[in-house]
């Protein structure tokens, strides 16, 4: 199982190739907890790698996850 860095950054490369998976669908595929992966996508979010939509489906909220294009990764002098 993957562990502190390790799993940020699997989770990070999962996330971009699997664009706009729900958390729950991201619990399901990984077999991870939903504790684990929730912590994980906010600490990406707030270290600006994805971004989160918050949708409603079938009357229940979900939380999307998608990367971050890469040129907004960029420093601003080399945009």
């Amino acid at each position: 199982m993957f562990e502190g860095i390790y799993a940020e950054d699997y989770l990070y490369e999962f996330v971009n190739e699997n664009r706009g998976l729900s958390v729950c669908e991201i619990v399901k595929k990984l077999n991870w907890s939903t504790g684990k992966v929730h912590a994980i996508v906010k600490k990406l979010e707030s270290m600006g790698l994805i971004r989160t939509e918050i949708t409603v489906e079938n009357n229940r909220v979900k939380r999307r996850a998608y990367p971050v294009s890469w040129e907004s990764l960029l420093p601003e002098d080399v945009k």
